[in-house]
């Protein structure tokens, strides 16, 4: 995961859990008030915004390369050890 996300996932989940999800114009302004990473736009805003849907249902996480377990693949830490 990245370090935008691993930051942005507490701080919109406390937020989402605090104001809920009856009121989404409030919660977009709470969330809006809350963007800690400066301009809203590049690489983190995306991030910051991908979470969001993903925390509220509407987008569901992608499953990463090093997630899935493959039969008979050697894993990196095997090899280490």
């Amino acid at each position: 995961m990245s370090r935008w996300r691993d930051h942005a996932k507490p701080i919109i989940s406390e937020v989402i859990e605090r104001v809920g999800t009856e009121d989404m114009k409030l919660l977009r302004k709470k969330l809006r008030e809350v963007y800690p990473f400066g301009q809203r736009k590049y690489h983190p805003y995306k991030i910051w915004c991908d979470e969001i849907k993903v925390q509220l249902g509407t987008k569901k996480r992608k499953v990463s390369k090093a997630d899935v377990e493959i039969p008979g693949q050697l894993h990196f830490k095997e090899i280490v050890e």
